[in-house]
């Protein structure tokens, strides 16, 4: 299912399948340089809410965004994700993690963090 909702002039796009949420953004909000100038303290109140962003034009043409703090690490983050996944090193240790998977040579958190020499949490903390 796809479904664009407009909630209080706030765009979102969902595509499901199954029930299960496959992606969810949001839609930028296209308005030109004069009129983000404009209304700057309103563009920033809203992207500040993290529901929306905007792409500004002039003439015409995308010439910048503005959005959200939490947008914009969560851009950075996805970023650095995807970086890691193409670097080679990351390719063979996610290589040799599945060998070992599928020879059974796994463990436990808690194993883990004895080998690691984690002092163990005490219960309800």
């Amino acid at each position: 299912m796809v479904r664009l909702a407009n909630l209080a002039n706030l765009y979102w796009f969902s595509f499901s399948i199954g029930g299960v949420t496959l992606v969810e953004r949001p839609i930028p909000k296209v308005i030109s340089a004069t009129n983000a100038s404009n209304n700057f303290g309103s563009v920033i109140d809203e992207v500040a809410r993290g529901r929306s962003y905007f792409v500004i034009t002039r003439m015409g043409k995308a010439k910048a965004v503005v959005l959200g703090v939490q947008q914009y690490q969560d851009l950075m983050e996805e970023l650095e994700i995807t970086l890691e996944q193409e670097d080679p090193g990351v390719q063979k240790a996610l290589k040799e993690a599945r060998e070992d998977y599928k020879l059974g040579r796994t463990m436990s958190i808690d194993e883990l963090d004895r080998e690691l020499g984690f002092p163990e949490e005490e219960p309800g903390s």
